[in-house]
């Protein structure tokens, strides 16, 4: 099933944080969104940007946040964009190991179903579900996907 990508609107407060981002990274990122909720940014970098933009070993990352720690009291975070959906939610789950993502129609909602080696599944939740609530979000706003339920991969799913 072939899912476009959807048109993403950045506000002027979005927009702030991603100059921020820019001149601080030397990475202009894709999308930037801010999860009240977990209270965190999550920055969307086009694929083979991650590794420049949270520099070796997360160094550059972490100069950031100490700088923005007094004006910006959120954590952030960076994935890597994909043109599939399937690339992006294996980005999104990363670095739990995804073989295998279906995209499925039920009911009239789009469903995306993640088979995680099982060693990997909690890593794919993430603490207190955060890994999973943020492949939700960014799913939903990039490729209108409406949940993503986690699976064990067997190697007889086929």
């Amino acid at each position: 099933m072939a899912i476009p990508t959807r048109k993403v609107i950045i506000t002027p407060e979005q927009f702030r944080y991603i100059r921020l981002f820019h001149d601080m990274l030397g990475v202009k990122p894709k999308d930037v969104v801010e999860d009240n909720e977990e209270n965190r940014l999550i920055f969307v970098v086009e694929r083979g940007d991650l590794g420049r933009a949270v520099g070796r070993g997360g160094r550059k990352l972490k100069t950031m946040k100490k700088l923005l720690r007094g004006d910006l009291d959120k954590n952030i975070e960076v994935v890597e964009f994909d043109d599939t959906p399937e690339g992006f939610i294996q980005n999104l789950l990363s670095p739990a190991r995804v073989p295998v993502i279906r995209i499925t129609k039920q009911n009239n909602e789009t469903i995306a179903i993640a088979y995680v080696v099982e060693q990997d599944k909690s890593v794919a939740i993430g603490k207190n579900g955060r890994r999973i609530k943020r492949a939700r979000l960014l799913a939903k706003r990039w490729y209108d996907i409406d949940n993503i339920k986690i699976a064990t991969w067997t190697n007889s799913i086929s």
